[in-house]
């Protein structure tokens, strides 16, 4: 028997996707949905795996990849989204395939049959040995890669190429060692989230560094301290309240 959760916030589109899932198998059983990151992270800690997670991308309370940071995710995923701009993420999250909304059955279909043919692919103890594949990792996986589209088309960024994010008007905006800045669709708080802690370092609201990017730091105002940054122009500030976070993270006194 096919076990399914789905991970979808918007009703009409929750009730969309039960009745594809159960017009497609019907003997199926709909173990949980979920519209919330923390609703499916609680779930995912305390039952079995399900055979299959059905989700879209954006939840009540956050980006579903945040789940990914949460938890050890084995099961496979289709992506049922209106965002087309995370397309490289969901492959790089468990996700066999990425049907964009609005979804018709034949779409749905086709997503569920491709689900039973890798599942057919791996019976038996190879089925068991790709879950703990897949959820082997011992502890979170930060992403290495980000997405930003654009008119021109979608950027694949490499996290080690960045040297810092910062909220522009209410935009997330990633910046690379030689000035360039592209948007995000992540919150600061989701990268925050998505992104090894060991590597980069929230400085304030709105600003967020990664080590390898910092070449040196100035005494401020209140006991802050100014980030200049390598080859760059512009340089950050960390808040009153990071401040000693800042300086313990860096091992200096």
């Amino acid at each position: 028997m096919l076990r399914l959760l789905l991970l979808e916030d918007e009703e009409p589109a929750l009730d969309q996707l039960r009745r594809f899932a159960l017009h497609y198998a019907p003997t199926a059983t709909i173990v949980s949905e979920c519209q919330q990151v923390s609703e499916a992270a609680d779930f995912l800690r305390q039952y079995p795996a399900p055979d299959l997670i059905l989700s879209d991308i954006e939840l009540l309370d956050g980006n579903v990849f945040q789940l990914f940071g949460q938890v050890a995710v084995s099961s496979p995923v289709i992506f049922v989204t209106a965002y087309d701009s995370f397309l490289v993420q969901a492959f790089e999250q468990n996700g066999i395939a990425y049907v964009l909304k609005p979804v018709q059955y034949t779409q749905f279909a086709a997503a569920m049959h491709k689900f039973e043919r890798l599942r057919q692919s791996f019976q038996g103890a190879a089925l068991q040995q790709l879950a703990a594949t897949l959820g082997s990792a011992p502890g979170p996986a930060y992403k290495q890669r980000l997405v930003s589209k654009s008119r021109q088309g979608l950027y694949l960024l490499e996290v080690p190429d960045l040297a810092y994010f910062q909220l522009r008007h209410g935009v997330t905006h990633a910046v690379d060692g030689q000035g360039r800045a592209f948007v995000l669709n992540e919150t600061l708080s989701q990268l925050e989230a998505q992104l090894d802690p060991t590597r980069f370092f929230r400085l304030n609201r709105t600003e967020m560094v990664q080590l390898s990017a910092i070449e040196r730091l100035e005494p401020y105002f209140n006991d802050t301290l100014v980030v200049h940054l390598k080859g760059q122009a512009v340089s950050l500030t960390a808040s009153t309240h990071r401040t000693p976070e800042l300086r313990r993270w860096l091992g200096i006194k």
